[in-house]
């Protein structure tokens, strides 16, 4: 009977030598990519709407003039807090469930700080930034989850090069229907955002393959731990200076009496240059070696934070932190190609961002002084 039904009548077979792809492998690889771009690119608008509008929301809500910066760094602490959360979840419970807790701390966290900056209230302004840095903590740990190397990370950071070209519009939009309230309706742009960031994880497959650590020897994993060490050190440095020129640079166009536009602008000009070279490197399929790229984006840093100091014109601001946006892209490309290339587990990751967001935290408190 078995053979019977195997060799019925109108029953089409291939004798074909070729393996038809498995669906299931696609849905693992390419649209996960995709999902994971596009979810960061939301992630980072967010982020840039709420950098432009916390340091100076801080600076006028702040009952005393050395917490107007408050804001800014909870944001970055809750980031900081949230990275091994991140790492370890996406492995317990999949990425699906963990990028949706995150973004669903970041709707409730911008919309908070919303309320808080409509109200007056600082607590308020300073526990919904603390959330929003939860999910942005969450939403940096994409470039890990994509699986697919250095290539893929690029692909990753590169997508948010999108959200400078969004920001300025979602600005001027809460600026022409808030009027006085347009700080508080970009904050609730980055809710929506954030919730965009939630529909895109609906689709993420449960499950996320990280690489496997190495499984040399003592000596092998001594000179993991240096190198290791290095890198994240170097990386830190660019999360300091970049945070510094991103929370001192709004302050000091503020003092020039450039306002909220010139200051969203600016942002937007940063996280173009933070997010576009990565882009373009992921295009070209270039690999510039790690060390060498990571040392260059220092340089290139140090140059926009020197820059910056001094301005007086929005264009000159404009510049310098296009320079430095710049430098903190290939300091981070460099740092996150080296833990893809040596195969860094999952523990290894979160101590990198956590040390990374530790730094920005204090660029951020420093930010007026250095800027």
């Amino acid at each position: 009977m078995t053979a019977l039904r195997e060799r019925r009548a109108g029953l089409l077979s291939c004798a074909c030598d070729f393996d038809v792809p498995d669906e299931s492998a696609l849905d693992a690889r390419a649209q996960p990519l995709a999902l994971i771009a596009a979810g960061f690119a939301f992630s980072v608008l967010a982020q840039a709407l709420a950098f432009a509008v916390l340091p100076i929301a801080g600076a006028v809500l702040a009952p005393r003039p050395e917490a107007a910066t408050a804001p800014v760094a909870l944001m970055l602490a809750g980031a900081a807090t949230a990275t091994f959360p991140a790492a370890f979840l996406t492995g317990l419970f999949g990425r699906r469930s963990a990028f949706a807790l995150g973004a669903s701390l970041g709707v409730a966290g911008a919309a908070l700080a919303a309320f808080g900056l409509v109200a007056g209230e600082f607590a308020a302004l300073c526990l919904g930034a603390f959330w929003l840095g939860v999910a942005q903590g969450f939403g940096l740990f994409y470039r890990h989850a994509v699986g697919g190397g250095a290539r893929a990370a690029a692909i990753v950071l590169g997508s948010a090069s999108l959200a400078a070209f969004a920001a300025p519009a979602v600005v001027g939009l809460s600026q022409a229907v808030a009027g006085p309230l347009a700080p508080a309706g970009a904050l609730i742009g980055a809710a929506l955002a954030q919730l965009g960031v939630l529909m895109l994880a609906a689709p993420l497959p449960a499950t996320v393959e990280l690489s496997p650590p190495d499984s040399a020897g003592d000596s092998a994993a001594a000179d993991f731990a240096r190198r290791f060490a290095a890198i994240t050190s170097a990386a830190a440095l660019a999360w300091f200076g970049m945070m510094a020129l991103m929370a001192g640079a709004p302050l000091a166009m503020a003092g020039c009496g450039l306002g909220l536009g010139a200051a969203s602008g600016g942002i937007a000009w940063h996280l173009l240059a933070m997010y576009a070279p990565a882009a373009a490197i992921a295009a070209s399929g270039w690999r510039p070696p790690a060390a060498a790229t990571t040392l260059a984006g220092l340089a290139l840093l140090t140059i926009g934070i020197l820059a910056a100091r001094g301005q007086n014109s929005a264009v000159g601001f404009d510049l310098a932190l296009i320079v430095g946006g710049c430098g903190w892209s290939l300091a981070t490309l460099g740092a996150t190609q080296w833990l893809h290339q040596r195969g860094a587990p999952r523990a290894m990751l979160a101590l990198h961002d956590f040390i990374l967001f530790a730094a920005a935290v204090a660029g951020a408190l420093l930010g007026a002084v250095i800027v």
